[in-house]
This record gives structure tokens, C-alpha cells and sequence, in this order.
């Protein structure tokens, strides 16, 4: 299994080729939670655990992927600076035409909440 790194600076000065570290936390207080593309409010009834932007991996790689949260302030693997090429992430962009634009702005990057 690869790793996962930062394809670019987007998501923090000096992430490119950062590696990716993960979390799968359970909170007592929360029976579901839900990632809004697009927002950075909730729906009433949910509070805000933190908000970033969507990442993905580049659309013309042949690799599967799928969007995930990249908290504004991204945390690093120690010493991951290594530029192995496994999994890219780059932040997603919104495409007139697949979205209504106006409200969204060409090649925009998309925040979460």
C-alpha cells in the first residue's frame, strides 16, 4: 500500500510532496456526521468539528479516488518529505458548465465545512 502526499502548496506553504497522515475518531456526542462540500456553515442541529477544502486525486490519473476534508491548518507525517508518488492529493476546482456558475466561480477551489 502506498502512502498519501500533498501534489502542490495549495493546501499549506511548503506541503508539496508532504506525506498525509489519518484519523478515524469516534465522538460520544455525535451519532452521524456529514462533510458539506461547497459550505463552510452547518445545517442546524450540527456543530462545526473543523473546515478546510476538498481534495481528491488529480482527475487524469488512473487511480481511483475519492474526495476527502483537508483541515485549513493540515498536519504532516515527521520526516515525509520524500516524494514517493503514491496517492496525490490536489485541491478540487469548481467547472462551469458541471456546476451552475454563478453561485460558483470557474476553477474556484471548493471549501468544506
Amino acid at each position: 500500500m502506498y502512502g498519501a502526499e500533498f501534489d502542490s502548496n495549495f493546501f499549506a506553504s511548503n506541503s508539496d510532496t508532504e506525506d498525509v497522515p489519518c484519523a478515524l475518531c469516534r465522538s460520544d456526542r455525535a451519532s452521524s456526521v456529514k462533510m458539506i462540500p461547497g459550505k463552510n456553515t452547518c445545517y442546524a442541529g450540527f456543530t462545526k468539528e473543523y473546515h478546510g477544502y476538498l481534495a481528491s486525486g488529480y482527475y487524469k490519473h488512473a487511480a481511483a479516488s475519492a474526495y476527502v476534508c483537508v483541515d485549513k491548518h493540515p498536519e504532516y507525517i515527521i520526516g515525509g518529505v520524500d516524494e514517493r508518488t503514491g496517492k496525490l492529493l490536489d485541491e478540487v476546482l469548481t467547472k462551469c458548465g458541471f456546476l451552475k456558475c454563478p453561485p460558483y466561480i470557474d476553477n474556484y477551489p471548493v471549501k468544506h465545512v
